[in-house]
């Protein structure tokens, strides 16, 4: 492997790195919007390019029909900002592997487009926290910790589902 080619791939590796942590600290069901595609019937949507359990867990909480219509505005609010950042975030993924395929390395262009996707992520990040926040300030106190310890099970859960993958 050339020094090029080995430097391209080592930026690379580090760039996929510094864009998944970001991604992996966020892991877990988000409230996201965007990238709306149910998983068929009992499945979860995909918001953001996350799997978004919000709507089944919402409906364990006994919502009244002020909060349902609340809570909706809220989603349909970030949704098209949080799709667009995500977006955006897998473009430049997908322009770094299209420089990668071809062998053509720009530092500057590389440089640019890992700071476009991780800025992607941040925002995306901060959008999916402010709309959990406005959520949670519908629910009433009762509702909130219903939906805290639905959301520790969940998470448990998906502890426990990743645990038992083997390693690759």
């Amino acid at each position: 492997m050339n020094t090029f080619k080995r430097t391209l791939a080592v930026f690379l590796a580090t760039s996929s790195i510094a864009l998944a942590v970001p991604l992996a600290a966020n892991a877990g069901p988000m409230m996201g919007g965007g990238m709306e595609g149910g998983c068929g019937k009992g499945g979860s949507e995909m918001r953001g390019g996350q799997r978004d359990d919000l709507p089944r867990m919402m409906k364990k909480l006994d919502l009244t029909a002020e909060q349902e219509a609340q809570i909706k505005e809220l989603r349909k609010q970030d949704g098209e900002l949080i799709s667009e950042k995500y977006q955006s975030m897998r473009d430049s993924r997908a322009q770094l592997h299209e420089m990668q395929k071809k062998g053509d390395y720009d530092e500057a262009k590389v440089k640019a487009l890992t700071e476009q996707g991780a800025q992607a992520m941040a925002e995306m990040a901060q959008l999916r926290a402010r709309q959990h926040h406005q959520i949670m300030e519908v629910l009433t106190p009762e509702q909130r910790q219903k939906f805290a310890t639905q959301r520790e099970e969940m998470m448990k859960r998906w502890e426990k589902k990743r645990g038992e993958k083997p390693a690759a």
